[in-house]
């Protein structure tokens, strides 16, 4: 991932968008006033998306079949996932 400035981003913007598509490669474009924003891609957004509405709408099934694990177990398996 890269970062540019605003001014260089606006200069440059069509290349920008151009490198953004092509390589699926995200971008961080700053300001002067410390506020940023990332660049993607829409075909990036619109997969990244359709995979979160996935993973909630799989999550909201197994709390309403109660296949989820307490918070202590939760907890649990991940510290033994940071371990291996």
């Amino acid at each position: 991932m890269q970062a540019m400035n605003y001014t260089n981003a606006r200069n440059n913007l069509k290349s920008v968008i151009d490198t953004v598509c092509d390589t699926n490669e995200e971008v961080i474009i700053t300001t002067k006033n410390e506020k940023s924003v990332v660049m993607i891609s829409l075909d990036e957004y619109n997969k990244t998306h359709a995979k979160l509405k996935q993973e909630v709408a799989l999550a909201l099934d197994e709390i309403e079949n109660g296949d989820f694990l307490d918070i202590e177990k939760a907890f649990d398996e991940a510290k033994k996932s940071y371990r291996d």
